[in-house]
C-alpha cells in the first residue's frame, strides 16, 4: 500500500486542489485506490485540510444521520469535483485543451462564492469558516478557487505527475530550480525507482562478468 502521505513535509506546502485530488492514490494504476471512500472520510478529510472547524464538522455529522441522501448528494459532488479538477490537470500537463465537462464542474464548484463559507480572522491569522447554517457543499467552493488559481496562474506548467513505474500518478507542483522533478517525493517513490535502477544495474555488471560456461567436448 501506497503511504498516505509521501512526504509530509512536502506535501503539506502543495496547492489544496492538489492534496484533495491526491486523496485518490495509484492514479495509473487499475483500479485506483480511494483514500476517501464515504461521505464521512471525505467530511474528516476536510476538517484536517482547516475548511471548517470542529463545531461545523460535528453538526455535520448529527445532520447526515437524520438525511443520509444529503450525506450521499455531498459525496458525489465531491467526487465529480475532484476528477474533474485530476482530468483538467492532466490535460495542463499534457498540453491539451480540457473537456467542456470538466470545466463545467469546477465552474459549478465555483458558483455561489460569497455563500456558506468565508474568511475570518482566527489568532493573527485568516482561515476558513463555514456559516453556521451552511451546506457542507459550500466546502467545495475554496477547493474550486485554488484549481481555477493554479490552473491559470503562473505555475500551471510546474503541475507534474510521479513517473513512478508502479502506478502512482500523484501531482505535484515541481518548484526545482532545473524544472526537473519526476517524482511527487524523493523520499518514496524517487528512493523505489532508484534502489531499482541501482539493483538492475547490479544484475546486469554480474551477468556481463561472469565467466562463460565451457563447452563440452563429445564423450570418448
Amino acid at each position: 500500500m501506497k503511504p498516505t502521505s509521501a512526504s509530509p513535509e512536502t506535501l503539506a506546502r502543495e496547492e489544496l486542489a492538489i492534496k484533495f485530488v491526491n486523496t485518490v492514490a495509484w492514479r495509473l494504476r487499475d483500479p485506483t485506490e480511494d483514500r476517501l471512500p464515504s461521505p464521512e472520510a471525505m467530511l474528516k478529510w476536510m476538517l484536517t485540510a482547516k475548511l471548517l472547524g470542529r463545531d461545523a464538522f460535528d453538526r455535520i455529522g448529527i445532520q447526515w444521520k437524520s438525511s443520509p441522501q444529503e450525506a450521499r448528494k455531498f459525496f458525489e459532488r465531491a467526487g465529480e469535483l475532484r476528477e474533474a479538477i485530476y482530468r483538467l490537470f492532466v490535460a495542463c500537463i499534457e498540453g491539451k485543451e480540457g473537456h467542456a465537462r470538466d470545466v463545467a464542474t469546477l465552474n459549478r464548484g465555483l458558483a455561489g462564492a460569497s455563500r456558506g463559507i468565508r474568511l475570518a480572522g482566527v489568532r493573527r491569522s485568516l482561515k476558513w469558516q463555514l456559516e453556521s447554517d451552511a451546506a457542507a457543499e459550500s466546502l467545495l467552493r475554496p477547493i474550486a478557487w485554488s484549481a481555477v488559481g493554479l490552473i491559470t496562474g503562473p505555475r500551471a506548467e510546474r503541475v507534474k505527475q510521479c513517473q513512478d513505474e508502479r502506478g502512482c500518478g500523484w501531482l505535484f507542483i515541481d518548484e526545482s530550480r532545473a524544472q526537473n522533478r519526476r517524482w511527487c517525493s524523493m523520499g518514496d517513490c524517487g528512493n523505489l525507482a532508484k534502489s531499482r535502477r541501482h539493483f538492475h544495474r547490479v544484475a546486469a555488471t554480474a551477468a556481463s562478468t561472469r565467466p562463460a560456461a565451457r563447452a563440452r567436448g563429445p564423450r570418448s
